[in-house]
Parts: structure tokens; sequence; C-alpha cells
């Protein structure tokens, strides 16, 4: 490209950009935005077709799929062999701050990502997070300690909430009318990651050591980092300044870091409280409600600071909400499946292999109903365009999921098929939630500039709600359990002639639920020991029951929620795409010239 074709690109980029702030100031005055959603779509990005490069950075595991099955290594592993790491390194009552600060570390980092990939470009966030994963592997590996596991948990999220852009970035570098089947077989190319709960457990019962599938874990984190080193090439930044004609300095001399300070204190307060309320210090402490309020109130203030600061690049940008049904809805419906998905993802593991399980292979395939359900659901996404009506699926979905986690309150302990089949829909179904929400969110939006802020969004309303979920329904459970594993005991154990010391030490000892617990009290029998067993899995089905019957209230506001959202107008369905890769940018551009020489 000569100087004068430069100077030409330029004055078209800034015309562009002048006509969408015009746009986005004029969006934000009609009632329905899905006209300017069909308009920018058919005229952004360029008619490239389903590439060889795009196909190996979205469909295969060479790049984009291969960071979900490394993200997925992190979320899948951990919840999975919990309860085996706090009988090692415990037992210390905030092990499940394990999963949390997962979910906690990704909710804000997949907002901070998105916003500033959709800036700076994607690549070297995705290798941040490759390797933050990495670092996190070794940490958790090597952990002496719960709060040492805590902190692999939270480098795991951070880490993870960078990688979690590929649900944005995999719908940008394919033609728009290819998003649904793309999304739906990147989350089936997740079956490397799937089968890990069941391969850590075998890990642990031929080895007897946790810590080797986190070894496992750094080895896969690796080959991710260098499959994203050769396969990842999305536009530059040299491209995307093209967009907007400002220098790095002056982007970040312009960015919300404001709103960025607020919304990770806000988070971390607010999850901090719910965690500590009822276990750690009573609800109505000071010590909890400080934390749970001032971090609701910082996060309220937040939003009327990013509505109303008149921010250069605000942190959330207001115009993505102003097209509430296409945006906004879909986000709180999602958000509802990711209390259900990542809350259970903890739940189940620890109910399944209390009450079920009888060796490690068995807690692996227990483990594993999650997974199954969630590569079904990523079939059925596939099959989402074909089968069409995206709001009705939506619908049958949320609804399915909220009758199953209903139905999960009925459990009992001779009950394990049922326990499965319900388990397996209720993720089944929390997939075709929130896969086709990210689909929707990435058309409901205006310019398709701002998708990787979008899935940023969507990915942050369901984590930050997992995180809130596995905290609520830990406590509830846990606390319910506690209140009455000690009369359980005592009317398990009322036709043995105990004294009160004893049965007082099998109460602990059964809370414990270890063969050395149960071997340090003298004298007693293999029935007492049975009986005290059983107990302690009647007290823990009493406190899970209670979890789902919380869960269930949130799942109907997640129906209610469903039936506002539109289906996809197929007129969005172009053969546009968004984020040509540079390789297949430089192959368009040779073929304009020769044509114009022709």
């Amino acid at each position: 490209m000569d100087q004068s074709d430069k100077i030409s690109a330029q004055h078209v980029d800034a015309v562009s950009s002048t006509a969408a702030s015009e746009h986005i100031g004029h969006v934000g005055k009609v009632n329905d935005a899905n006209e300017e959603i069909i308009r920018h779509l058919e005229t952004t990005g360029d008619d490239v077709g389903m590439t060889f490069r795009s196909f190996m950075a979205a469909a295969n595991n060479k790049s984009m799929a291969m960071c979900y099955n490394a993200y997925l290594f992190t979320l899948l592993i951990p919840p999975a062999i919990l309860s085996f790491i706090n009988a090692d390194l415990g037992p210390d009552p905030r092990f499940t701050w394990i999963t949390i600060s997962w979910n906690l570390g990704g909710a804000m980092l997949v907002t901070i990502g998105g916003r500033l990939s959709d800036i700076f470009g994607r690549r070297y966030f995705f290798l941040a997070g490759a390797i933050t994963l990495i670092i996190g592997s070794i940490v958790s590996a090597t952990g002496k300690s719960i709060d040492q596991m805590i902190a692999g948990g939270a480098l795991f999220g951070a880490g993870s909430g960078f990688l979690e852009m590929a649900f944005g970035a995999v719908q940008e570098i394919v033609p728009s009318k290819y998003r649904h089947v793309t999304i739906g077989i990147f989350d089936a190319a997740s079956l490397i990651a799937q089968l890990m709960p069941l391969t850590a457990w075998v890990i642990i019962k031929y080895t007897g050591q946790w810590r080797n599938a986190y070894y496992v874990m750094i080895g896969f984190q690796t080959i991710n980092l260098a499959m994203l080193w050769f396969f990842y090439h999305p536009p530059s930044f040299a491209e995307k300044q093209a967009e907007h004609g400002k220098t790095k300095r002056q982007l970040l001399r312009e960015f919300d870091w404001l709103g960025l300070f607020l919304f990770v204190a806000g988070c971390t307060l607010f999850i901090v409280g719910v965690n500590w309320g009822g276990t750690m210090y009573p609800w109505v402490s000071a010590t909890t409600l400080c934390p749970l309020i001032l971090g609701l109130l910082t996060l309220v203030g937040l939003g009327f600071y990013e509505a109303y600061g008149n921010l250069k690049e605000p942190l959330f940008p207001p115009r993505l909400f102003r097209a509430t049904r296409h945006f906004t809805v879909p986000m709180v419906v999602m958000a509802v499946g990711g209390m259900q998905y990542y809350s259970n993802a903890t739940l189940w593991n620890r109910l399944s292999q209390l009450l079920y399980a009888s060796d490690e292979i068995s807690k692996g395939l227990y483990a594993s109903v999650l997974p199954l359900g969630t590569i079904v659901g990523g079939l059925i996404v596939a099959c989402s365009k074909l089968i069409g009506h995206q709001r009705w699926q939506l619908v049958v979905a949320v609804s399915l999921q909220t009758a199953c986690v209903g139905a999960m309150s009925t459990a009992t302990l001779d009950s394990p098929v049922k326990s499965i089949i319900l388990t397996f829909f209720i993720s089944c179904t929390t997939s075709v939630n929130l896969l086709n929400g990210m689909v929707l969110v990435g058309f409901g939006i205006v310019y398709q500039e701002d998708i990787g802020t979008a899935a940023g969004l969507a990915g942050t309303s369901r984590l930050l709600a997992g995180a809130v979920a596995t905290a609520i329904f830990s406590n509830v459970t846990n606390n319910k359990y506690a209140s009455v594993l000690g009369n359980q005991v005592r009317n398990n154990l009322a036709t043995f002639d105990l004294s009160s010391d004893t049965i007082t030490k099998l109460i602990t000892a059964a809370r414990l639920n270890t063969a050395a617990a149960y071997e340090a009290i003298p004298g007693i029998s293999p029935a007492v020991q049975a009986a005290a067993t059983l107990a302690n899995k009647e007290a823990y089905l009493d406190g899970a029951r209670l979890s789902y019957q919380v869960a269930l209230a949130f799942g109907l506001c997640g129906v209610i929620a469903a039936f506002f959202i539109p289906s996809v107008d197929k007129r969005k369905y172009t053969s546009k795409t968004v984020a040509v890769q540079q390789a297949d940018r430089k192959a368009l551009n040779e073929k304009k010239l020769m044509g114009e020489k022709a």
C-alpha cells in the first residue's frame, strides 16, 4: 500500500469513526436497536468465508478450543477432588474458596480483558492468560496449605478470565452465519478437559497423590501456550489503531481506571461478605455486613458512574445496555445459568462422593456427569440456527433446568440413578442457556468492534453470579448440615449403650469423615461407626436439599426473564467476518490488488 492509499484508508477510518459516534447516540433514542444491529452486521468485516486459518483457530483444538480446554482444566479438576485436598491439607472451613476464588478472579478479569483487548488487540492478553494458568498450576501443585490452594485458585480465575475471551474471539473470526455452530462445536471440542475429573481420580487411585493431577495440568497449560503462540494471530494493535486513530499512550490515559478499581473492589467486598456470612461470622455481625454492604454500594455507584460519567473509554459502555432485550436480558438469563452451573460443580461433587461413590473410580464417574451434560448441550447449540426460535429454546432449557433443580431437593440415599439423570439435565440445559446466550449477546450489540467487551460482560454476569451462588449454596448446605449433624448422630446411636463423651467424639469423627478420626476413638464397633457414618450422610443430604430449594427460586427468575429474549433475526446470519486474521487479511489485500491491476 503506497502513501496515498494509507491517507485514503485513514480518511475512511476517520469517517467511519465519526459515523459510529453519531450512531451510538442515535441508538439510545430508538426503542428497538435490531435494525441498527442488522445494518452494522451487513457492513462490518469482510467476506472471506471459513478459511483454513479460521478453522484452525476456532473449531479444532489448535488455538481457541485449546484455550477453552485449558481453562476448563482449572475449573473442573479442583472441585472434583476438593474433599480429598481438604482432607490432606485441612480440614479448613474455607476450603470452598479454592473454587470461589476461581469464579471471582474470572468474573473480574474477563470483563477487563475483553474491554482492553477490544482496544489493543487480543493476542497478548490470551498469552498472558496462558502464562498465568501455568503459574497457578505450579502454585497449586506445590500447595502446602489451604491458603496456598486458594491463591492458586485465584490465579486460575485470573488466567481463565483472559482465556474466557475465547467465547467472543471465536465468534469474530468466523462468518456471522456460522456463530452458533462454531460455539456449539467449540464447546463439544472440550472433551479432553471434560474427562479430567475422572482422570484426576484415576491418578489418585493409582498414585495416591492429588498433586499429580496438577502436574498434568502444568503440561497441558504449557502446550496451550505454545499453540496460542503459533496459531492465533488476530488483528494487531496497529490494525485496531486504524479504527480509532489514537496512540497507546492516549488510549491508556483515557481508559476507565476508576471504573476498573470500583469494579474489582465492589466484586471482592461483596463476595467476601457473602462467603463470611453464616460460616466464619454471623450474618448480622459487622464483620459480615460491612464488606457486603460496601461491595453492593460500590457496584451500584459504578453503574451510575459508567452511565453518567461521560467517559471516553468506559469499562462498561452504556451503549451496549441500551439494546435491553437483545443484550441485557440474555445476560440476566446467563447469570441465572451461571448460578446453577458453577455452584452445582461444587455441590454435586461433594454430594455424590459422600452419598453414592464407593471408591476413587466411582467418584470420578460421578464427577463426569456434569461434563457429559455440557458436551451434549454444546451439540444442541450447534444445531440452534437450524432449529431457530432461540427464545423458546431458552425458555424450554431454563424451565427444564429449574424443574430438575427443584427435583434434586427430593434426592435420597438410595436414589443415585435419579440424581445422576437430574444432574445431567441440569448441566445440559445450563449449557444450552449459556452458549446460546453467548451468541445472542454477540448478535445483540450494534457495533461488532465491541464483541470482546460484550463477551466479557456476559462472562462476568455468569461467573460473578456463580461465585455468589457457590458461596450462598455452600453456606446454606454447611449451616444446615452443622445444625442437624449432632441430633442425627444421637438418633442413630440411640440403640447403643454409649457415654455422652463417646457420642461427642463420634460427632466430631462423623464431621471429619475419615478412617483416622474413627480409629482415634477407643472401643467403638464397626456397627457404631457405620451408624455414625450414615448419620453424617443424612445430615449432609438435608443441607443439600435445602440448597437446591434455594436454587429453585433463582431458577424461576431466569424462566421469567427468558420470555423477554427475542429470537435471532435471520438477517443477522451474514457471510461477513468481523476480525479477519492477519494472514487472511494479507491474502485478501493481495487478491484485491490483483483485481485492481486486472
